[in-house]
């Protein structure tokens, strides 16, 4: 049997140097100073009217993918009433509205994503 050797004394951690602040660029600010005010034009009609069906198109979506959440919660138990919150309607009370109807749609089981499908649930919505 050989002696066991002594394990060495371990050093003290050395305190962390500070990093150096990164340089900034110097070209942005001088670019990037009249762009701002470009951006900011008025959305034409055609372009107001697409952001509303995109918006409504992701706030039906979000709807349809509550009410699979709510429906799965009312089938492990119980469940007459649900609390939930929506983000993408924020407050705009017709959204929320397309937004519930979504929830309450009929579940399609052929589907490969599900929506809705709670219709039997009493719903308080927030946005």
């Amino acid at each position: 049997a050989q002696p066991k050797k002594e394990a060495a004394p371990k050093k003290e951690a050395q305190p962390k140097k500070e990093a150096a602040p990164k340089k900034e660029a110097k070209g942005k600010e001088a670019k990037g100073g009249d762009k701002k005010e470009d951006d900011k034009k008025e959305p034409t009609p055609e372009e107001l009217e697409k952001m509303k069906k995109d918006k409504l198109k992701k706030v039906v979506k979000e709807g349809g993918k509550r009410g699979v959440e709510i429906e799965g919660a009312a089938d492990m138990g119980g469940l007459q009433f649900f609390c939930t919150s929506v983000d993408l309607p924020e407050g705009d009370l017709d959204l929320l509205i397309e937004s519930m109807k979504a929830m309450n749609a009929k579940s399609d089981p052929t589907e490969e994503e599900r929506k809705g499908g709670s219709g039997h649930i009493g719903k308080m919505i927030f946005s």
